[in-house]
């Protein structure tokens, strides 16, 4: 993702009781032989901070559950995880910077985060330079795993699949469940999230593409694109972009009388789109979802979303459930290669096989990317109503 932005209570605990469970928010002295730090990069303020807060939070409960039961085992002997987060603050200057702290300062053996896809590109460098892996829960542009010359990045990954993953399987939705021929199609051309998802989309429709309407973040008036299209013979729109122009578009287009089903990337699926364009309006809505409490996508998943519910009163977003994955990962590749030196985590993350995520049984392909299905949640009155697996 981009600028990203999606769905994350503050995950608040005493501040007593954070050390203990291994979760510091600024830096830490802590560095004893049965500790294994790692760093987190988050954007909790800023145009992401939406995002970036869920994914802190998310991360923070998988150390917490991981550091309850018995720890990082290797060797046979037990390890806590420590996790340092940063605020990255939706800038990318700031995310170098805090990737850096975090690798030369506090001496982390990996990196959860960044959140966006600018993010991630500012952090390479860094990361690369330092030898230390990094995986973000929801990057996803396509080309951030790899060089320019299209070889690998040893040690980036990622817990969310491509933007060209989700356009393709957003069509076959279309096509297949929606039974869609006619599609308008919404675009954010400020970056290559919107773009992207677009492009592999209109590749895989079956239909034929109407209208393409290509806006730039911030634009709130879209009446008048839509007054144009309104008596064009399509049956569903999709907007490519985030919640906070989606949640416009679909404000405005069901107040003309535009009632054909809408369907978005993970950008829409934010409780912030129905804020913005209205619970009554927020219906025959779908989106790309990476984590479904009602469709639980491994054994682990429904257990993850219940016992995250009793703790916090809610229960975890899908971006949330991409950042506690992140952090679980970390620690299979350290138990799988039975060692916690940076070199191995790298090792162990770019062969991770059939991991059983919240989010999806995953495996690692040779570009750093987790192959694993996609589920399409569809909104009544700004509720999740439904739930398809696109495989």
């Amino acid at each position: 993702m981009k600028k990203i932005v999606i769905v994350g209570a503050a995950f608040i605990v005493a501040i007593g009781g954070i050390v203990a469970f291994g979760v510091v928010n600024k830096s830490s002295k802590a560095s004893t032989s049965n500790v294994i730090k790692i760093g987190g990069v988050f954007d909790t303020s800023g145009d992401a901070s939406s995002y970036g807060k869920a994914e802190q939070d998310g991360a923070n409960f998988a150390i917490k559950q991981i550091n309850a039961n018995g720890g990082v085992k290797v060797n046979g002997k037990s390890y806590k995880f420590n996790i340092i987060n940063k605020d990255a603050k939706t800038d990318n200057t700031e995310t170098a910077s805090v990737t850096s702290s975090l690798i030369n300062k506090e001496k982390v053996s990996a990196i959860v985060g960044p959140v966006i896809t600018s993010g991630v590109q500012a952090a390479v460098p860094v990361a690369t330079q330092g030898k230390t892996p990094m995986i973000s829960p929801t990057a996803g542009a396509d080309n951030i795993t790899l060089q320019k010359n299209g070889n690998v990045q040893p040690y980036v990954f990622r817990a969310q699949y491509k933007n060209s993953f989700m356009g393709t399987k957003m069509a076959q939705f279309a096509t297949e469940t929606l039974k869609a021929k006619n599609i308008v199609i919404f675009q954010d051309n400020s970056s290559d999230y919107g773009t992207g998802i677009t492009s592999a989309f209109k590749k895989a429709f079956k239909g034929n593409v109407v209208y393409v309407e290509s806006y730039q973040e911030g634009t709130k008036d879209f009446q008048a694109v839509l007054t144009e299209i309104k008596d064009k013979k399509f049956d569903a729109i999709a907007i490519n972009g985030y919640y906070t122009e989606g949640g416009a578009i679909l404000k405005q287009m069901r107040d003309m009388g535009i009632d054909v089903p809408v369907i978005g990337p993970d950008g829409i699926g934010d409780p912030k789109t129905a804020e913005i364009a209205g619970n009554k309006n927020t219906s025959n809505v779908y989106y790309a979802a990476h984590f479904s409490v009602d469709a639980p996508a491994t054994k682990v998943s429904a257990p993850f979303a219940k016992a995250y519910k009793k703790a916090y009163g809610k229960y975890p977003s899908q971006f949330t459930a991409l950042a506690y994955d992140s952090v679980r990962m970390i620690k299979a590749a350290i138990e799988n290669e039975n060692s916690t030196s940076k070199s191995a985590i790298t090792k162990g993350l770019a062969n991770l096989k059939n991991f059983d995520g919240v989010t999806g049984k995953m495996s690692i392909d040779k570009d750093h990317n987790p192959v694993k299905s996609m589920v399409m949640v569809g909104m009544t009155d700004g509720k999740e109503s439904s739930d398809v697996v696109v495989k």
